[in-house]
C-alpha cells in the first residue's frame, strides 16, 4: 500500500471537498451547512449558545430567538 505525506493527503481531501462541492445544486450546499452548523453545536449548553449569538449577532438577535414559543 502506498503512503502518502501528509501535505499530499491534505491536498487530496481538499480536492476531493472541492470535486463534491461542485456537484451540490444550492438547495443541497444549503442542507449540507445547516447539518453541519447544527452537527458542531450538538454539544453546546444554553450558556455556549447564548454566548455564540450574542458575539455575533448581539442582544436584540438573542432576545428574538429566545423569545420563539415551544
Amino acid at each position: 500500500m502506498m503512503t502518502l505525506s501528509e501535505n499530499k493527503l491534505q491536498a487530496i481531501k481538499e480536492n476531493y471537498a472541492s470535486l463534491i462541492l461542485d456537484g451540490m445544486d444550492m438547495r443541497s450546499l444549503e442542507a449540507f451547512a445547516m447539518e453541519s452548523i447544527l452537527q458542531n453545536m450538538e454539544m453546546w449548553d444554553e450558556k455556549d449558545i447564548k454566548e455564540e449569538v450574542l458575539d455575533y449577532y448581539g442582544e436584540e438577535t438573542w432576545n428574538d430567538l429566545s423569545d420563539l414559543d415551544d
